[in-house]
């Protein structure tokens, strides 16, 4: 097998999570996996031939069997026979292939106890946790009510129980590449002491590389050590991921960032700068599971979810990303889900050529706090919105890619809102230029924007009403913005 360079090119890195491998999974796609064939028809195969370079195959997050869930779809024997299946049938297709471990996945804080959680260790040992079964009859709300579930990464015990599945789970398959995912979830130290004990996490990366560095040499082919963090470095630092260090020492070779809900939120210019100064590919993350809102409320959907998709990957090109990395985008395969795998694939052979997102339609946001998926307690940025809309201008960042410099490009500007509107104006402003007078939906505020307003990359939105409805008890809240670009054919 040819190795893979380390810092090669890639259009777009799909992270699929595994899930089809389990009987319950299979059920909730509908997928009707009964052999090798349909296993890697249901989310693989359909990478083949696009624009995806890369291959991230969830192991699972540390346990064995992974999520303590032995039961497996027919035709997959084992959790280590689907990863050497998904190895050998993407690298028959040239495709690269990372293992992703998640590093302190806590869906099982939704658990009735400790008895059915997904790690053996955690139900022997609960003194290795962050905190207390009891925080589990804590309202959802408070990040304490999942910390019961939390592995707490002060513990050296925890810590060799990571080394300890990395060490096997990389020795015994062919991937080309080893990522930790930090981002599921944003939890690994006590509340308040995540920067006092972020060099014990710094230690661990230190051991990881070097755990895969004697691995790749026994091999005979190295291993790429890719690290997957949260939105900024001061948010990633704050869940005691010190990536500036791990940076500084040459730890890792590819970064990947943004726990993937709040894209626009990304600060774009801090990452690429470190990207260049130390010569790491960092790519952005989105979880797509963000854009079914969209799906939902606007009138255009399913394709509401192709055009977000296309937007946010304008936006990362235009901004000196070096490629896109893809969440959770088989989620949209789900039964109750409102966007056929037609629709929902098409962006694989779109997004990773900013030539071929040239002249086609998007949807580009201006994102609330809505759409952090509860990640905000997990280490995400603040967001723009919402807002109460008050009798000055309040000024928002638009980002519209390059479709903002396009003379061909007509921009429909809604302000998604909620109250009372009767008797009050609203007024939007675009790169200090007064728009029309906005129209009111059942949505919220439309107007579209006079060609010449708009500019590439970042414009300046402004939104205010004729009196301060935040004062009063009937306030206009402002929750999301979405530009949509569409072109005439």
């Amino acid at each position: 097998m040819t190795a893979f360079d380390k810092h090669r090119k890639r259009r777009i890195i799909c992270n699929d999570d595994g899930d089809q491998q389990r009987s319950a999974g299979d059920r909730a796609f509908g997928y009707n996996v009964h052999d090798e064939q349909s296993f890697l028809n249901a989310r693989t195969t359909v990478t083949f031939d696009s624009h995806v370079d890369t291959y991230v195959w969830c192991v699972g997050n540390g346990a064995h069997p992974p999520y303590g869930d032995a039961s497996l779809v027919p035709g997959v024997k084992s959790a280590s026979h689907a990863n050497d299946l998904i190895v050998e049938k993407c690298h028959a297709r040239g495709m690269e292939v990372w293992a992703s471990l998640r590093m302190n996945d806590i869906h099982d804080s939704r658990a009735r106890g400790l008895e059915h959680v997904h790690d053996n260790l955690k139900r022997q040992h609960p003194e290795l946790l962050v905190a207390p079964e009891e925080h589990r009859h804590l309202p959802v709300e408070l990040a304490e009510r999942s910390q019961w579930t939390v592995f707490n990464y002060a513990r050296p015990e925890v810590r060799q129980h990571r080394l300890n599945f990395i060490r096997h789970n990389a020795s015994a398959h062919d991937f080309d590449g080893y990522e930790l995912d930090f981002t599921r979830h944003g939890f690994y130290f006590p509340l308040g002491r995540e920067r006092e004990l972020a060099p014990k996490m710094t230690d661990l990366i230190r051991q990881v590389r070097a755990r895969l560095n004697d691995i790749g040499e026994k091999r005979g082919r190295p291993f790429t050590f890719v690290v997957h963090v949260n939105d900024s470095v001061e948010s990633s630092l704050g869940q005691g991921h010190d990536v500036v260090t791990w940076l500084q020492e040459g730890l890792i070779d590819v970064l990947i960032v943004g726990a993937g809900y709040l894209p626009y939120a990304v600060p774009c210019s801090e990452w690429v700068s470190l990207g260049k100064h130390y010569g790491v590919p960092i790519y952005p993350s989105v979880n797509t599971n963000t854009y079914l809102p969209l799906c939902r409320d606007l009138p255009r959907r399913p394709q509401a979810f192709p055009e977000a998709v296309r937007a946010h990957a304008a936006h990362y090109w235009h901004e000196g990303f070096e490629g896109q990395y893809l969440f959770n985008l088989f989620c949209m395969d789900e039964k109750e889900r409102a966007v056929p795998p037609e629709v929902a694939y098409q962006v694989l052979n779109q997004i990773g050529d900013p030539a071929a997102l040239a002249g086609t339609s998007k949807i580009y946001c201006i994102q609330g706090a809505q759409d952090s998926g509860g990640n905000a307690r997990f280490g995400s940025g603040p967001t723009p919105l919402p807002i109460a809309l008050v009798g000055q201008e309040h000024r928002l960042p638009l980002q519209l890619g390059p479709d903002g410099g396009d003379p061909n490009a007509k921009i429909t500007i809604t302000a998604l809102a909620n109250g009372d509107a009767t008797d009050r104006r609203v007024w939007l402003r675009l790169n200090h230029r007064l728009l029309p007078a906005p129209t009111r939906t059942d949505l919220g505020f439309v107007v579209q924007a006079p060609a010449g307003f708009a500019r590439p990359g970042r414009n300046e939105l402004s939104i205010w009403a004729s009196d301060n409805t935040a004062l009063s008890d009937r306030p206009i809240v402002v929750y999301q913005v979405v530009a949509h670009v569409e072109y005439e054919r």
